[in-house]
This record gives C-alpha cells, sequence and structure tokens, in this order.
C-alpha cells in the first residue's frame, strides 16, 4: 500500500551531478554506483538517467540481471561477485563482470563449466579489511585466474576504509600498497576512489573512478572537516509528506510519545503523515528542521511509526500542504547529523510505502 508521504526524484540532477564528477576526474571512466535500488531512487530510472555513465556497479546479481532485463547494455561490474554456482552462471549468461575477492570463488571458476569467460575485477584488500585478497598474494592469485581458462580480462581494484574523512595517511597507506601489489601488472585497468576520494584525491582516480553518493547530489565527508567544494551537486531526493492536522497547544502542553517537547508557549502545532515506518528516523531531536511553504521550521516532539509534529506558529499553513523533509530546502546532511547517521541511511531507508515520483 502507497502512503501519502513521496520521494520526488529529479533524474535530470543525476545526469548534472555525473557531469560535476566527471570534471573532477577528466581521464577516468566513470562506473557509477547504483546498487541497494540506487541507493533508495530506484535502480532502472537511476541508470536510465545515468545512461552517460562508462558503466554501472551493482551489489549482486540480481540487481545486475534487472538492470538487464530492462534493456541496459552498458559494462555492469557485480562489487559482491558470486557466492555459489547458479550466481556465477547468471553473471556468464548476463555479461556481466564479476569482482574476485575469494579463493572459494576461483574454485567455483575451475569447477563449472562456462559457456564463456569472464571479466572480472581482482579485488585487493589494501585496509579495509572486508572483502579482497592480501595484497601479497596479488601475483599468485592473477596467475591463479588465468590457469582457471575462464577469464576473458582481469582488472584490479581496491577500496578506501576512511576517504570519507579525508584522513590522508590512511589513503596514503592504501594507494601505496595497491601500487606495491599492482606494478607488475602496468596494463590492467585499475580503480581505487569512491565519491570522496574522487573528489578530493586525483592521486586515487587511476582508469574508473567509482562515484555513488555524490551522484545523488549529497556530499560525502563527514561534517565537521575542511573539504571539497561540493556546493555544485544538486540534491536528487527530495522527500515530501502533507499536513493531516493542526491543533492549537498552549504553553506548557507536551507533545508526542514520552512528551519529550513541552511548548514553551502557546503553538500552532501540524501533524505530518510520515514517520520511522517510511523510514524517516526516530532519532531526530528538536532542533531538526522541515520546510512548509518555503518557510523553514523544526520537528517538535518524538517521530512516531506513521506520523511526526513540527511548529508552523508563524508560519501560513493548512491541512494537506506538502511538508519538505529533505531536498532543495532543507539539506538531507544536516538532518543525518541531527539523527547521528550518515546520510547512505537515510536515503537507502526510505520504505516502500513512500511513492518515488520521477520528474
Amino acid at each position: 500500500m502507497i502512503r501519502s508521504a513521496y520521494a520526488v526524484i529529479k533524474l535530470e540532477h543525476l545526469a548534472h551531478n555525473l557531469n560535476i564528477v566527471r570534471s573532477f576526474a577528466p581521464n577516468s571512466r566513470i562506473m557509477a554506483v547504483v546498487k541497494a535500488d540506487a541507493y533508495g531512487h530506484g535502480l532502472v530510472k537511476t541508470a536510465q538517467a545515468l545512461n552517460q555513465a562508462d558503466a554501472f556497479a551493482v551489489s549482486c546479481a540480481n540487481e545486475a540481471l534487472e538492470l538487464r532485463a530492462a534493456g541496459i547494455l552498458h559494462p555492469i561490474i557485480c562489487l559482491q561477485g558470486f557466492n555459489n554456482a547458479k550466481q556465477l552462471q547468471q553473471i556468464v549468461d548476463a555479461n556481466i563482470q564479476t569482482v574476485i575477492h575469494s579463493n572459494f570463488q576461483i574454485k567455483l571458476l575451475n569447477e563449472c563449466n562456462l559457456k564463456q569467460a569472464l571479466q572480472v575485477w581482482l579485488k585487493i584488500d589494501t585496509g579495509m579489511s572486508r572483502l579482497g585478497i592480501a595484497p601479497k598474494d596479488t601475483k599468485d592469485t592473477y596467475q591463479k585466474l588465468l590457469d582457471t581458462k575462464r577469464v576473458a580480462k582481469i582488472r584490479f581494484m581496491t577500496h578506501f576504509a576512511n576517504a570519507d574523512l579525508l584522513d590522508e595517511k590512511s589513503i596514503q597507506d592504501q594507494l601505496q600498497k595497491f601500487a606495491h601489489a599492482t606494478d607488475a601488472f602496468p596494463d590492467c585497468e585499475k580503480s581505487t576512489a569512491n565519491s570522496a576520494a574522487t573528489l578530493a584525491y586525483s592521486s586515487s582516480q587511476f582508469d574508473w573512478v567509482r562515484p555513488g553518493l555524490a551522484l545523488y547530489g549529497i556530499s560525502p565527508y563527514q561534517a565537521g572537516q575542511i573539504q571539497p567544494d561540493t556546493t555544485s551537486l544538486r540534491p536528487v531526493m527530495n522527500l515530501y509528506a502533507p499536513i493531516i492536522a493542526i491543533k492549537n497547544c498552549q504553553k506548557g502542553d507536551r507533545i508526542g510519545y514520552g512528551g519529550t517537547y513541552t511548548c514553551p508557549q502557546d503553538m500552532r502545532i501540524a501533524v505530518v503523515a510520515i514517520g520511522y515506518a517510511d523510514g524517516y528516523p526516530r532519532s531526530i531531536n528538536h532542533h531538526t528542521k522541515a520546510s512548509v511553504n518555503s518557510a523553514i521550521t523544526q520537528i517538535v516532539g518524538r517521530v512516531s511509526m506513521d506520523m511526526l509534529t513540527i511548529d508552523i506558529t508563524n508560519i501560513d499553513a493548512e491541512i494537506d500542504d506538502a511538508v519538505e523533509l529533505w531536498g532543495d530546502e532543507i539539506p538531507i546532511t544536516e538532518v543525518a547529523d541531527h539523527a547521528n547517521v550518515i546520510p547512505y541511511e537515510l536515503i537507502c531507508g526510505i520504505s516502500g510505502n513512500v511513492e518515488r515520483q520521477y520528474e
């Protein structure tokens, strides 16, 4: 069931943000990251709007197959690779490139009777301690992949652990490990840079960059840092919900579960039809902003399952007026800071109850 809350996805902003990212890395090809339903924006619609990207990156085979079924012919890279023979066969049949990050995958390659050779990305763990082989095993693993006779092309990648913190020492340490692991393969294409590294560290760009969050118009950096100018990025998702009731509260009245907000004066309060079931975080505080009819106000009281309340004491607002929770007027990074989460959690957390409207 679709509720009255809705997210407006501005497709032209995706293309604009892609051009901004390309201006930061003019000598690299762009692998647009559209995993997790394009960070909550809608996988197919987002990929279609980003048709000037050089390739797409997804998490798993199912996402890649959805893009192929929609007629997307770009190169598609499966970042988590495959973990069973069925997934491997699906990847081969749909002409998907895959990340190789473990010897288990190489064992599957040797065991499966594939109809055609794969293009693979050998992932090297340079400090994330998540997916990837140890740098010292790079040459041996490269040879194992060749020996399978099932690999047509090998590229290299790694992933930064602290690019969003602008931790230059960490970045340089990982780049150095990556260089030591791959210098013996000068003809192989390489990729290390996510959004944060692409915008801040030209030394990390290599043949391919892998922007994600920046494409959706959101700064990839944590708050309180001196960072590259991201003001030219345009937010792609605007989250709205309607006012469904207006109440006149008296000084001293408490609002919402737990009575965490006490009216300091007589107030006009609007009830808005969105809550944590829709993906708006319960953890926000009373200083979190919202906008109605281009007037900035704040949320008061706790966010409940499908409603929240805002102060409209000095605002001309009526029932059914749309309230912006984040987007053009309310930066999502501010909402994330007030909720003590990262913006990724907010955009990825918008539930299927919330209608996506595409412009």
